[in-house]
Formats: structure tokens, sequence, C-alpha cells
């Protein structure tokens, strides 16, 4: 079975879970994630140079595709770093895309004056 097709069967299944399975799954996600938050907070406490924190995120950054590609496959990885990169990175973006739309607006050429007073 494809990464793809056992996607679409937990997805298929989760629609069929009783919402007490949600909650409990929903749960298990909530205290995973802050768990990783406060190992990782507190590694990062310990430093005091803001270089070497982003250096020590990098290489976790590094160290989490490592283990992620062999579990999720590298296609599924990828996309879970790209969405995290969306997320940062999308209104960072976004300035610059209305900032590029205002200027085309503003120098778009002028539809011709066909009605002589106006």
């Amino acid at each position: 079975m494809s990464g793809r097709e056992r996607y679409l069967v937990d997805r298929i299944d989760r629609r069929r879970e009783a919402p007490a399975s949600k909650a409990a799954r929903s749960a298990r996600a909530m205290f995973l994630r802050m768990q990783a938050r406060r190992t990782i907070t507190a590694m990062l406490a310990e430093v005091e140079e803001p270089q070497d924190r982003a250096a020590i995120l990098c290489d976790v950054l590094d160290m989490v595709a490592e283990h992620l590609h062999p579990i999720l496959g590298r296609v599924e990885a990828m996309t879970a770093f790209n969405s995290r990169a969306t997320d940062i990175g999308g209104p960072l973006k976004l300035h610059r895309a209305v900032a590029a739309a205002r200027a085309e607006q503003l120098f778009a050429p002028k539809p011709a004056n066909d009605r002589g007073s106006e």
C-alpha cells in the first residue's frame, strides 16, 4: 500500500471515529506537542547567544528531517516541512505581493477616453 493510500484510509477511518476516540487522539497529540516544546525550550534556555540558538535550531531541523523521512516518506516529510515554512514565511511574502500588485495598478496603462469630455 502506498503512502497516499494509507493516508486516505486513515482519513476515512477518522471520519467514522467516535467523538471519544477523537478527543483521546487530540489529547495525545497535544501532550506530544507540549513535551517537544518543553524539551526544545529547556535546551535553548541554556544557550545565551541568539546566533547559537539559531544554529541549534537549524541542527534540530536537520535531525528532524533525518528521522521524519523514514517514518513518513520523502514526499510527506517535504510536505510537512513546506507547510511549516509557509506558516512562517507566508505573511512576509504577502507584503511584497501586495506592494507589487499596487505598483502594477499604478503604472498600468489607462483606458482611452472615448467619450470626449470625461
